[in-house]
């Protein structure tokens, strides 16, 4: 996968960022994981293994994603990064996962960002948060 390289320092400031909350497990059953729309909302969409072993096409519709000023920033209600970030990816580094961006600032410039994406496991062939 071509998103699998990661800078030690994007994984460390995300792993620091995010104490209190459990690493992704769902990499580790799953592939093709991807940054998608489904209409106007943000989502990961992967295959990921049942447990008979089978594939199922899956996807997880991102919460509380807000764009502050050029920074990816976790938050309450429906995601809205993507009305101002552009250039939307998923990074995988075993059970690090990092939703990573150029996000557009109060000024206009473009600033990249990245956050973990925390607590999301493969349930039977199924993502989940």
């Amino acid at each position: 996968m071509k998103n699998i390289l990661l800078s030690g320092c994007l994984l460390a400031a995300a792993a620091a960022a995010s104490p209190a909350f459990a690493e992704s497990t769902f990499p580790f059953t799953c592939s093709e994981i991807q940054f998608a729309y489904a209409g106007a909302n943000a989502t990961i969409k992967a295959v990921c293994l049942k447990q008979d072993g089978s594939p199922n096409a899956t996807s997880l519709t991102l919460q509380g994603i807000s764009n502050e000023n050029g920074q990816l920033k976790q938050g309450g209600g429906p995601a809205t990064f993507q009305k101002s970030c552009g250039d939307i990816r998923i990074i995988v580094n075993g059970p690090n996962v990092l939703l990573a961006a150029q996000c557009r600032t109060t000024a206009g410039s473009s600033n990249p960002t990245s956050m973990a994406l925390n607590n999301i496991s493969n349930n039977n062939g199924n993502l989940q948060q």
